[in-house]
């Protein structure tokens, strides 16, 4: 009977000691869980506040671009100025010249006149011999004389208005000669003065790209950052009333506890504990793999999500993504969007900005060709990645489809795609999506030489 009577009395306690700590394992658990997610929380607020420090270091290197792009700026407005005047002061001489020209014009013709009327006596008193008559119809030695000197005064006349003809004749020549030169001059500054315009015209159209992207940059780190702080203040209450919680659960459980320790045999209580011990380890055991588990496939994922998938050259340098066809598909995609676009710096990376047309090179370049089934590195591609993606080119043998790039505010700032015939499709600041040419101006200045084939 007492036999009895003791293993219903430990079969109770056992069922009791089991049963209590079952909304105490739940609250540990709920603990855990707030502290693993306040973990990551705040690995995330640090990597957010690495992140806001790396902008301002970009910043600060912006910031030092920018000032150069400024005096850059400021140094060719002061040559537009001086250019302009030049342009100035050389009209105003082209405009003397020409005066000169039509004064000099004027003599000539006047002594042709004059030449030609001398002719025309000339000619109708018969020619030289009119010359010689003259002299045999003198009366006397003394009219022989005068005859002779009236001639001669004749003869140095004509040679007077020929020598003063030919000096005429050679002061307009000369002159015509300045004026041709003085106009080369005019147009070749006025020339070289388009191309400063065009060049100020893309340097601030990038200053003010950067500027933005800067600003945008900035807003968005530090608005992640509140929402992590925010996140983190409420996960440190949740993790206060989980912690009072358990703390009352550990209260309820104690009186439960003691009885099945004053109860239990010393055997019992030695399986309980070694057990409960064990059970313990086991759950932390398992939580912990289950938590560097999800890690591990989190990291997978987001390392799956950023793996370029790059046309592969084998070694004869053919591509896997190949044939004109691939190039032209690209090149009808990027040209349909012609006057539809504006350049945005950092553009073109969400469906939103792709939806309302604002791209900058690097992702119009990734995605005309992803229209054509090519994926130049990933939706974040940039032109430092796609100068390294395909095979180097030398601009001599560069050919349709082919990326070229130019040193704009940076080495390879900018990238657009070779049609040929010195033009490429490209998304700039001035202009947005648009039909360029490298072969004159501000981009073959800037073009570097820097030439690599995606689709062979």
């Amino acid at each position: 009977m007492n036999r009895k009577f003791l293993s219903l009395t430990a079969a109770a306690v056992i069922a009791g000691s089991a049963f209590v700590p079952l909304s105490k394992a739940n609250a540990e658990t709920a603990v855990k869980s707030i502290q693993n997610e306040e973990s990551a929380v705040k690995e995330s607020i640090s990597g957010k506040q690495n992140e806001i420090a790396k902008i301002a270091e970009n910043a600060k290197q912006l910031q030092s671009d920018m000032e150069k792009i400024s005096a850059k700026i400021r140094q060719t407005n002061q040559k537009i100025s001086e250019k302009t005047q030049e342009v100035s002061e050389t009209k105003d001489e082209v405009s003397s010249l020409n005066e000169k020209m039509k004064e000099t014009q004027k003599r000539i013709e006047e002594r042709n006149n004059v030449l030609a009327r001398r002719a025309r006596d000339i000619q109708q008193k018969g020619g030289a011999d009119s010359y010689l008559n003259v002299l045999l119809e003198s009366s006397s030695l003394s009219d022989f004389v005068s005859r002779a000197q009236a001639l001669t005064t004749f003869v140095q006349a004509d040679r007077a208005i020929l020598k003063a003809q030919e000096k005429d004749n050679k002061t307009l020549n000369t002159a015509k000669a300045e004026v041709e030169k003085k106009l080369q001059k005019v147009q070749s500054d006025l020339a070289e003065l388009e191309e400063l315009k065009e060049a100020n015209k893309y340097q601030l159209a990038d200053q003010k790209s950067l500027e933005a992207a800067l600003k945008e940059q900035k807003q968005a780190a530090a608005a992640e950052l509140a929402k992590l702080k925010d996140k983190e203040a409420s996960l440190n209450a949740q993790e206060k009333a989980a912690l009072a919680e358990l703390e009352s659960k550990e209260t309820e459980t104690a009186p439960s506890a003691t009885a099945a320790k004053s109860s239990a045999p010393q055997e019992s209580k030695q399986d309980d504990s070694a057990s409960t011990g064990t059970s313990t380890e086991r759950d932390d055991s398992n939580g912990e793999t289950a938590a560097n588990t999800q890690k591990e496939k989190t990291k997978s994922g987001s390392r799956a999500k950023h793996v370029a998938r790059v046309p592969s050259f084998s070694d004869n340098g053919s591509a896997s993504n190949n044939g004109s066809g691939t190039v032209e598909k690209a090149i009808s995609a990027g040209s349909a969007l012609i006057g539809h676009t504006s350049y945005k710096m950092g553009g073109g990376r969400t469906k939103s900005d792709i939806a309302n047309g604002l791209f900058d090179c690097s992702a119009f370049v990734h995605w005309a060709y992803a229209q054509a089934g090519v994926d130049l590195g990933g939706a974040g591609a940039n032109t430092d990645t796609l100068a390294g993606l395909g095979q180097a080119v030398s601009a001599s043998h560069m050919k349709r489809g082919d990326l070229v790039f130019f040193n704009t505010y940076k080495y390879n700032g900018h990238v657009g795609i070779y049609l040929g015939g010195g033009k490429f499709l490209d998304c700039n600041s001035s202009d947005g999506v648009s039909i360029d040419t490298m072969s004159s101006g501000y981009w073959k200045q800037c073009f570097n030489g820097v030439v690599r084939r995606v689709v062979k």
